[in-house]
């Protein structure tokens, strides 16, 4: 109701030329109605009604918003006379970004990015916030090394809640070995099967030829096995990011020019990374910290921020984050 209320009285208005900066780049992951099986709000708020999706190009287009592709955002980012503009990416690569996007996208004339992770597509790189909301919702208690074997009570939703986050916590903040023997306790313990999972909700390679072959849609890179990239050595992080590109580009026949780091929050990406993506030549590599495009993004092209849209982020959510105001508290100042 703030959102609304600010939008009514013309706060976004005042605050966009001020705040807004030159254009911005929305993240999504999934389109469609909630999943009844999924119990964690973490795993609910990526996904968006295609409803939903369609009332934020609407509001773009009525507010005379270009939506563009990541090249034409860096070259609109260097001519101080360019229409604002929005750029629509997708992370992970699931089934619905080709049953409900690709045909949104492709009768609206809008382009995207995807960026998929190959490890998660072929289930060798398991998505383990599902694994993880699968065996919570279903155990009383779980034994997990987290590192040391720890029991977590998961009989109250107070209990599944705390044994969610704590896990997640140790899944993107902990070094690789710690993550491996987490994730064996759930496939050995709790009966979860990743390649269940994949097909479940991962796009299959025929489906990312598909989007690929589509004029509306580019691939982008999101590493090989979607890792936390700050937990791996210098060496390993540029190995995930290069091979995905690889993969991708086998597999698609087309160029992967543009990188989204997994999480791609402080905490698992930072200027190490952002240096090797910078190396490996990616033109554009994008992370989930909050806030808009200005004129030195034009050069400081390897950490772009990005804003989440979530399911109730409607329209007036959608204005606020353009204008430079992430929630009705905190505003992002861009530095032009």
């Amino acid at each position: 109701m703030l959102k609304e209320l600010l939008i009514r009285v013309g706060f976004a208005h005042i605050a966009l030329p001020i705040l807004g900066g030159r254009g911005a780049v929305l993240v999504f992951h999934r389109l469609g109605p909630p999943q009844a099986d999924l119990i964690f709000e973490a795993n609910q708020r990526n996904i968006v009604s295609a409803s939903t999706f369609g009332l934020l190009l609407d509001a773009l287009a009525e507010d005379g918003v270009d939506v563009v592709t990541l090249d034409e955002a860096q070259q609109r980012l260097a001519d101080p006379r360019a229409r604002r503009f929005v750029c629509l990416t997708f992370d992970d690569g699931y089934r619905d970004n080709h049953d409900l996007l690709l045909p949104i996208l492709e009768a609206r004339r809008v382009p995207a990015t995807v960026y998929v992770a190959p490890g998660l597509v072929d289930g060798t790189s398991p998505l383990w916030w599902y694994a993880l909301d699968e065996a919570i919702a279903r155990e009383p208690r779980l034994r997990l090394p987290l590192p040391a074997e720890t029991t977590i009570a998961t009989g109250d939703r107070t209990g599944k809640q705390r044994a969610f986050a704590t896990t997640a916590h140790v899944m993107t903040t902990a070094p690789a070995d710690v993550r491996a023997g987490l994730m064996t306790a759930l496939i050995e313990r709790y009966g979860v099967d990743p390649k269940v999972l994949a097909a479940r909700h991962m796009m299959d390679w025929t489906m990312i030829r598909r989007l690929a072959a589509s004029p509306m849609i580019e691939i982008g890179a999101h590493t090989l096995s979607h890792p936390p990239l700050a937990t791996l050595t210098e060496h390993a992080a540029a190995e995930e990011m290069a091979g995905s590109r690889e993969r991708l580009e086998h597999e698609t026949a087309r160029a992967v020019r543009h990188l989204a780091f997994p999480y791609g929050s402080p905490g698992t990406t930072g200027a190490r990374e952002a240096q090797i993506a910078a190396a490996l030549g990616f033109r554009t590599a994008v992370t989930t910290v909050r806030g808009n495009l200005d004129r030195r993004h034009a050069e400081a092209r390897h950490a772009w921020p990005r804003h989440g849209m979530g399911p109730a982020d409607g329209p007036s959510a959608l204005r606020l984050r353009l204008a430079g105001i992430s929630n009705p508290f905190h505003i992002v100042r861009p530095d032009r």
